[in-house]
């Protein structure tokens, strides 16, 4: 009797047992989906390549932050954002460089997930480093359409004069953000990564070289200063799209969680996301209005600027710059607005243009532009006179290094009659 009773006590337990396991059973499942399979072709993959190694590198934090909070199930599973970045050395640890991809982690949320670490010995930018992360971009990310975003110091077209030698010197810190002051004086280039205790920057021409021959879709430069003609000219061959700012940005830059909803989509929202940094510095920072420009541009149209501005130089005639729209600030060389400046110089010249072309050549250049009232010095910024793009006022009697590496661009080559 009593070894009845205790055998079926036994499967009555066992019984309960299974019925809480098959209950429970369903409810993990739910809690933890297997992932979805990897897609082996991407819709759209837009890469961040960023010089963070730099006094920068505090809002390089921040902005991968805002990166992973702009990621949401909106976001089609065929797009993809990578980043590469350099890490400065500090607290005894050493620089590091490396390619990351922004998934989701088992928990729900986004992270960024390393790809491929690169030997740090080699500068960010450096033109052969570009190539590679671009190469191993392509590799494993196949995808119909690619975004490049650039993100560092920046000035524009003149040269750094660098040669992209790191030291065989123990990789050290770059110590005092202010050490990095003099990065910001008069030369022009993209990018600054400090190691080993000096400084490298990349110039323009090796910029482009470094590009493949029409990969991407839009190359944007969240960086002061890149929205020349002069850059935008180079990269002719290398996208159809052409974002930046003729202007300097504040240090937080562009606002990623506002501005990745839009770029990560089968194709980016270029106007959308170019919106996004005017309304962050008009509306939505503690001390807005803030100074903020930024425009895009089609580069499909560009040889049709070009043509204008070859006429407009004809027998060039160096402008005055009172006037003029200035870009910089004091103490960087100086940069104009490029249309203004440049019809500045047709009528010099007394060359005569025809407005209706020059109108419809540059509505179809220009995608959408934005600017404040006024720029970092307080100066208006008129309308009328912004195209969204600065230019070099082109001195025939220099021959400073600077002006001798001007006449090597393939701008110059294309718009200037001599």
């Amino acid at each position: 009797m009593c070894k009845d009773l205790s055998h079926s006590v036994i499967i009555c337990f066992l019984y309960v047992l299974m019925m809480v396991f098959l209950a429970v059973m369903p409810a993990c499942d739910k809690e933890t989906p297997p992932p979805p399979p990897e897609p082996e072709h991407f819709e759209n993959v837009v890469l961040v390549y960023a010089a963070s190694a730099n006094n920068l590198y505090g809002n390089m934090l921040d902005d991968k932050s805002e990166m992973l909070r702009g990621l949401s199930d909106d976001v089609s599973p065929n797009c993809r954002l990578m980043l590469y970045e350099t890490v400065p050395a500090s607290g005894g640890k050493e620089r590091s460089a490396v390619l990351y991809e922004a998934k989701k982690s088992g928990k729900g949320d986004y992270v960024f997930k390393a790809v491929k670490e690169y030997p740090a010995t080699t500068f960010t930018t450096d033109p052969d480093r570009l190539a590679e992360v671009i190469r191993d971009v392509r590799d494993k990310r196949p995808s119909d359409r690619y975004g490049l975003m650039f993100w560092s110091h920046g000035g524009g077209w003149e040269p750094g004069f660098t040669d992209h030698e790191y030291p065989k010197s123990p990789v050290v810190a770059a110590g005092d953000p202010s050490e990095d002051e003099d990065m910001l004086g008069m030369a022009k280039w993209w990018g600054v990564d400090a190691g080993g205790g000096i400084s490298d920057k990349m110039d323009i021409d090796e910029l482009a070289d470094a590009l493949p021959d029409g990969c991407f879709d839009f190359i944007w430069f969240d960086c002061c200063y890149m929205s020349c003609i002069e850059l935008a000219y180079q990269l002719r061959h290398k996208t159809r799209y052409f974002v930046a700012y003729p202007t300097e940005v504040y240090s937080p830059g562009l606002d990623y969680s506002a501005a990745i909803p839009e770029l990560l989509k089968p194709v980016a929202d270029l106007p959308a996301a170019a919106k996004t940094i005017y309304d962050y510095y008009t509306y939505r920072v503690s001390y807005a209005p803030a100074a903020v420009t930024i425009g895009v541009f089609d580069l499909s149209v560009i040889e049709e600027v070009a043509a204008v501005a070859r006429r407009a130089y004809s027998g060039y005639v160096k402008p005055e710059t009172s006037g003029l729209q200035q870009y910089t600030r004091t103490g960087v060389l100086p940069a104009y607005d490029f249309r203004q400046s440049m019809l500045a110089s047709a009528v010099l010249a007394g060359n005569t243009l025809d407005s209706s072309n020059v109108d419809d050549v540059f509505r179809r250049f220009t995608v959408c532009k934005y600017a404040s009232e006024r720029d970092f010095n307080g100066r208006l910024i008129e309308s009328e006179k912004y195209c969204g793009m600065s230019a070099h006022i082109y001195n025939p009697d220099s021959f400073t290094a600077s002006e001798r590496f001007y006449r090597s661009l393939d701008w110059f080559k294309a718009a200037y009659v001599e």
